[in-house]
């Protein structure tokens, strides 16, 4: 049926388009008619009688300046709060109602651009999901307050931090992707099957935008697709499971103090977004290079240069038959792609290391231990003093090291190392940097020593993450007559 619709001439547009003109939404039909869904007229009804409650109770707030005596039935007008200028208050409620989908729209116009880039499924429905949050997110009312503004005031806030932030995450992406693609087809287009599975190139002919009313991030090309942006649904929930990780620990007891918890959950999170550090600074510059730097493996033409590379020289050393050449081209290949995994998978787990290593030494230095509990330095089994009997001691507690602290390594390098540096030196030795470093790792023993490397330092990132959480874990605990924590 679609099909022949399609086909059928008379009909130029066969889909319903919205137009913004003076600040005006509107919905034209294929045949430019003005339309209303049937919807839509319900959801206004229903925000209508909602807004006309929260008026009916801003006015109710003024019985306080009305005395018991003077509800009888000589005073009518008292009763009935003719004193409220209702013309004031929904004029108010209105302005405070536009003000807030007009931000909602802002937000919107990005999560909807990040979706038209999405090809995963599950993806495209976590951003049609986040779509319609946003759509039926409501302000929290705190009936006690007398008047309904700040509350208004404090949900734009909150949609205009999530804004920034998300647009900033989004445009930052674009760029990265754009840097990504050029890189590969720096020498142009062969049309070899060489190029088979990379992305497209970017033809750099015509910007558009994909937001028709106004550009909410930036412009792009004509048949320029990012489909990483799909990534962009994960961003509410991490925002969702930080501001309930803030709730869980101050307890707000009011809607108001709610809404500017949040406020103040989103401020830290745009702040720290925008003066966060590259983590691999924290590393030394030798293993910046190697491992963070620009990577070969990160360069698909590359790869492919060094894994053809790698076939030659298996070609080279003796003759085999043809099951065995598919063998060994399986292989082959099959230790490029784990030798990529493991590059990536290592850049992950040491960049969650690094700010798991900044908390454990934030909660270390509130309990009153040293910066240099964090590291191990490995000692020599020559250098460990010899005892006769050496009878078992019992477990020391680290507690019991607060007032005399003489027995521990007081050791603090001048740079976070990984972990296998902290137990062996050489395996640690590794460079995805030049064509040789990664042929060397290409081996079996490489393979064996890059599965050794990641293996160390996941149980690395293990262990700080159960310190860290078992640290937090005291905020959370409070007497249950704890009074309760102001938020400004």
């Amino acid at each position: 049926r679609s099909t022949a619709f399609m086909e059928f001439a008379g009909v130029e547009n066969h889909d319903d388009f919205h137009t913004n003109e003076d600040g005006y939404s509107h919905t034209q039909d294929q045949r430019v008619a003005y339309i209303i869904y049937d919807v839509a007229l319900e959801d206004l009804k229903e925000l209508e009688n909602q807004l006309l409650l929260v008026a009916s109770q801003c006015i109710e707030k003024d019985k306080s300046n009305v005395t018991g005596e003077q509800f009888s039935g000589s005073n009518i007008l008292g009763w009935a709060h003719a004193s409220v200028d209702r013309c004031a208050v929904l004029l108010d409620l209105w302005t405070c109602e536009t003000a807030l989908l007009e931000k909602k729209c802002q937000l919107l116009d990005v999560y909807f651009e990040a979706y038209q880039h999405t090809l995963d499924p599950e993806e495209r429905f976590a951003l049609a999901q986040a779509i319609t949050d946003i759509m039926h997110k409501r302000p929290r009312f705190d009936l006690k307050l007398e008047y309904f503004v700040n509350t208004y005031k404090d949900e734009c806030i909150c949609l205009q931090l999530h804004l920034q932030l998300l647009r900033d995450i989004v445009n930052q992406q674009i760029d990265a992707q754009r840097e990504y693609v050029h890189k590969i087809w720096r020498e142009g287009q062969r049309g070899d099957i060489s190029e088979f599975g990379l992305p497209y190139n970017v033809i750099t002919k015509q910007l558009i935008s994909l937001n028709t009313s106004r550009p909410t991030l930036k412009n792009i090309y004509l048949l320029e697709f990012h489909p990483s942006l799909g990534l962009v649904c994960v961003i509410p929930k991490a925002l969702e499971y930080t501001y309930q990780e803030f709730y869980s620990i101050c307890r707000p007891k009011t809607a108001s103090k709610a809404s500017n918890l949040e406020k103040q959950v989103l401020q830290l999170v745009v702040d720290e977004w925008l003066t966060m550090e590259k983590t691999e600074t924290f590393y030394s510059s030798q293993i910046q290079k190697d491992l963070f730097a620009e990577v070969l493996l990160e360069d698909p033409v590359l790869v492919q240069e060094i894994a053809l590379s790698l076939l030659e020289v298996g070609a080279d050393e003796e003759k085999k038959t043809d099951s065995e050449k598919q063998l060994f081209i399986l292989d082959s290949f099959s230790t490029m792609l784990e030798l990529a995994t493991l590059c990536h998978r290592l850049i992950e787990v040491a960049t969650e290391s690094t700010w798991l290593a900044r908390f454990y030494k934030a909660f270390a230095i509130e309990a009153g231990f040293g910066e240099f509990h964090l590291y191990l330095r490995p000692m020599h089994f020559e250098s460990a003093s010899h005892r006769e009997k050496a009878d078992h001691l019992p477990p020391i507690f680290i507690t019991s090291l607060l007032e005399d602290d003489s027995c521990v390594d007081r050791y603090i390098p001048s740079s976070l190392p990984l972990s296998i540096q902290e137990i062996d030196s050489h395996i640690g030795k590794l460079s995805f940097r030049t064509r040789d470093g990664i042929m060397q790792l290409l081996c079996p023993s490489g393979i064996r020593n890059m599965q050794l490397i990641l293996a160390c330092q996941v149980i690395q990132k293990n262990a700080l993450l159960a310190a860290v959480q078992q640290a937090s874990f005291c905020y959370l605990v409070q007497p249950p007559h704890a009074p309760d924590i102001k938020v400004s």
